[in-house]
């Protein structure tokens, strides 16, 4: 019998149920001044989830980010991940997001504002770091062992949660709605290491 381990597998988190917006938040991320980013636009306030107005959501996105470090990471209560810049992302007709990592975080988020299947928005799409065999070889089909990216699709109310370190990108956008997300950061408090192997330091 074949025994097939898959080694360093990289967890992401797919909410169990989709957010349902209020009216007060949809007011507040359609009013949002949105400044020009690579390939598409971004919120001036990276402090979005601060906002009074969306504290259930921050809420929400809490938890997730609770079941994802403590459940699924399994780090301990002695390290704190909490949310350090949140906002808001907006792609119009033949705007993209490129490839690109999030330094300086931890775990990062997207939430998706719009979105339904089959309505031709483009998804979030993830990248391997490294090619699993140097060659261009021909498989039969896509797997998790031998694919380089895996893609998902925008549902409003979905959130995404992953290593901050992962590449991963959004193409174009070719169709006449606009594709409107949240995303977030994270960082840690607490302290790190181990004192015996000289690697223990305090983060307030």
């Amino acid at each position: 019998m074949i025994s097939v381990f898959p080694l360093f597998p990289c967890p992401v988190l797919i909410s169990p149920e989709n957010y349902s917006f209020t009216e007060a938040e949809e007011s507040y991320i359609s009013e949002l001044a949105l400044a020009d980013n690579l390939g598409n636009l971004m919120s001036l306030n990276d402090k979005i989830l601060e906002s009074m107005e969306m504290s259930s959501l921050k809420s929400f996105i809490t938890e997730q980010l609770n079941i994802y470090t403590k459940r699924i990471l399994r780090i301990r209560e002695e390290n704190e991940i909490y949310i350090t810049q949140s906002w808001a992302n907006t792609a119009g007709i033949n705007q993209f997001h490129p490839r690109h990592i999030h330094p300086n975080s931890i775990i990062s988020g997207v939430l998706f504002i719009t979105g339904e299947e089959g309505d031709g928005l483009p998804p979030l799409r993830f990248h391997r770091g490294n090619n699993l065999i140097p060659l261009e070889l021909q498989y039969e089909e896509p797997n998790d062992f031998n694919g380089g990216c895996h893609w998902f699709t925008p549902i409003r109310g979905r959130l995404l949660l992953f290593p901050s370190l992962i590449e991963h990108d959004v193409q174009e956008n070719k169709t006449s709605k606009e594709r409107v997300t949240i995303s977030f950061n994270t960082f840690v408090r607490g302290e790190l290491g181990n004192k015996a192997q000289l690697t223990q330091v305090q983060i307030n």
